[in-house]
């Protein structure tokens, strides 16, 4: 997909090595020999990523933050690759790919607005596609087993609330999609993770009966930036073996 770049952080990112990670939202890190205190924005486990002397990507805080953290981290490496652990970014790399009618899947769709009130949640997008307007949820994945993204790394009460009023949208003749977003090029296939969140995975089933659009799309992610490169097929919980869709 010839979508382009969307910068994980602004000017240079700064090498680092993870070191610790005291709480969901802060990451010690090893910067030029010193132990630098980070933000994470990140709240999954990522206990898979985070592993003591694995390089990290730090961007710093704009200038003139009043934030109590010097850098964030945006980018991990695992193996040969690097992940990114930015939630929020995965809207940015659609809305990037949207733009240029790169998304299989959504072709001609076209972002009406973000952050969209619905019942008691807030939704990422409301595109209009094929004539219709459709609410969008947008999930950031980061974990990878064997080829498969399992999302979430970590319940999601939340997660599963979303998915459930995206039902009930549809049900009442409304239009509305989930769309996965993988930060990370090694996933060939996303199922939801139902050993760490059986709610979520029922509440994912469920939205798929009802005709909620259940789509999933892998990245190519580099120092230089993140973009949405491939769809993969997005499988029920008990499925093993990948399937095209």
């Amino acid at each position: 997909m010839d979508a382009p770049f969307y910068r994980p952080g602004e000017g240079r990112l700064v090498p680092a090595v993870f070191v610790a990670r005291p709480n969901r939202f802060a990451v010690i890190a090893s910067v030029g020999g010193r132990h630098v205190r980070v933000a994470s924005r990140d709240p999954g486990r990522l206990t898979e990523l985070l592993q003591p002397g694995v390089r990290l990507l730090l961007a710093p805080a704009p200038l003139g933050s009043a934030r109590r953290t010097s850098y964030t981290v945006v980018l991990v490496r695992n193996g040969q690759r690097w992940v990114s652990v930015v939630p929020a970014l995965a809207n940015e790399v659609l809305v990037s790919a949207l733009a240029r009618d790169r998304v299989p899947g959504l072709r001609g769709a076209r972002v009406l607005a973000r952050e969209i009130r619905h019942g008691r949640s807030r939704f990422d997008l409301l595109l209009l596609h094929r004539g219709r307007r459709m609410l969008v949820e947008v999930k950031s994945a980061t974990l990878v087993e064997d080829g498969v993204a399992l999302f979430p790394d970590a319940p999601t009460v939340r997660g599963a609330r979303h998915v459930r009023e995206l039902t009930e949208r549809v049900r009442r003749g409304g239009r509305a999609a989930i769309v996965f977003v993988v930060q990370r090029d090694d996933a060939r296939a996303l199922r939801p993770h139902a050993g760490n969140d059986p709610a979520f995975a029922a509440a994912l089933e469920e939205a798929t009966r009802a005709g909620v659009r259940v789509l999933g799309y892998a990245c190519r992610v580099t120092r230089q930036g993140v973009v949405l490169e491939r769809r993969i097929p997005v499988r029920s919980a008990a499925q093993r073996s990948p399937r095209t869709s």
